[in-house]
């Protein structure tokens, strides 16, 4: 990996900024830990860097993917088992907007806030949702589905048939929303650029050992084909 200047990796994390409320507030519903969602998001930057991926086609999606692994490994980590859970949930979303679903949403359980957040908003499967939360999918699929009844009957008749489609825009919708519970993205990026700077010193040092080992791997073969070649003209009548 070439080693890249300051400004060129400012300009790449400036690229990584228009999802980074998103980014973050998925890695806290998923971690339900501040410091672990920031943990995840560091990685799954620094994941995506390390995969030389410009700003092109993709870009976004291998940003989420990255930070959804990120913050599922971090969640099931042994980090995880005493860290203190952060996530502050939807509580304060009935903001007079007249939306049924964000007003039923305010008036969820945390548990159930959070069942939607990653359902819906992270776009998790079931299973993954369970092993998040400590719940069965059969628990996970029944808290949903009362959620979504719930949800149905505060919309209009039109509305009711596609109530999942509409709870899912909303949600995602949420995921993007900034605040002062996000970490600064000047204090996430100085973090970055260490363990940048940190990942190209490993990459050419261990460039140097693999070039090393491989040039000693050449002279043993070549001492030996001479020796071979020396023993085979001896050896001839």
């Amino acid at each position: 990996m070439q080693q890249q200047t300051s400004m060129e990796l400012r300009a790449w994390f400036r690229n990584v900024e228009p999802l980074y409320a998103e980014l973050f507030n998925a890695a806290h519903a998923m971690c339900g830990n501040y410091d672990l969602a920031e943990y995840a998001l560091r990685s799954a930057i620094l994941d995506v860097w390390l995969q030389n991926a410009g700003s092109g086609m993709g870009f976004r999606e291998r940003l989420r993917g990255a930070l959804r692994q990120e913050a599922f490994d971090a969640a099931l980590s042994d980090d995880a088992r005493g860290a203190e859970f952060t996530w502050p949930g939807y509580a304060d979303q009935a903001d007079g907007s007249g939306d049924p679903i964000l007003a039923q949403l305010s008036q969820e359980r945390l548990e159930v806030q959070r069942l939607a957040a990653l359902r819906h908003g992270c776009g998790l499967p079931v299973k993954a949702v369970a092993r998040l939360t400590g719940m069965s999918s059969t628990q996970v699929r029944d808290e949903l589905g009362r959620f979504e009844a719930r949800c149905r009957r505060g919309l209009s008749g039109q509305d009711r048939g596609r109530a999942e489609q509409l709870i899912a825009r909303r949600m995602k919708r949420l995921l993007t929303q900034e605040g002062p519970g996000i970490p600064q993205p000047s204090q996430v990026y100085r973090a970055f650029e260490a363990e940048a700077d940190g990942a190209q010193v490993t990459g050419h040092r261990v460039s140097r050992v693999v070039g090393r080992a491989l040039m000693a791997l050449l002279a043993v073969a070549c001492a030996g084909l001479f020796w071979l070649f020396a023993v085979l003209i001896q050896s001839a009548p």
